[in-house]
């Protein structure tokens, strides 16, 4: 009985580590900052039933924690807010996997002054 419920426990220990490697190798990735200055690329398309639907579409330079560069290019599904700060997820795999908007008291400094350069 105490094999078995090793085994199990082994077993158990397995396959949650497997769904957080399969999730963080998805879905995780390297935060980046930006702010909104210019509205996004409108971009027409339709699903798969015929409906028309308005992306926007933003090609941007974002910055890692230390202040790094990357070029993102991401769509939003509305135009989004000018001045706004953005903290986007970026996977080496996906692309961008998420973006949400944060205050500026929560973009670290080096960013947030690569930012400020950038946009005076």
């Amino acid at each position: 009985m105490k094999k078995i419920l090793i085994g199990l426990v082994a077993l158990l220990l397995v396959v949650v580590g497997g769904a957080y490697t399969w999730y963080h190798i998805s879905y995780g990735g390297e935060n980046y900052y930006m702010q909104v200055t210019q509205d996004g690329e409108k971009v027409k398309s339709k699903d798969d039933s015929g409906k028309s639907y308005t992306d926007y579409e933003y090609k941007t330079v974002a910055y890692q924690k230390a202040g790094k560069a990357k070029h993102l290019d991401f769509t939003a599904t509305h135009n989004l807010r000018h001045q706004a700060y953005l903290e986007i997820t970026y996977n080496n795999r996906k692309g961008v996997t998420s973006w949400e908007e944060v205050k500026k008291a929560d973009v670290p400094e080096k960013a947030l002054a690569k930012i400020t350069a950038q946009n005076p």
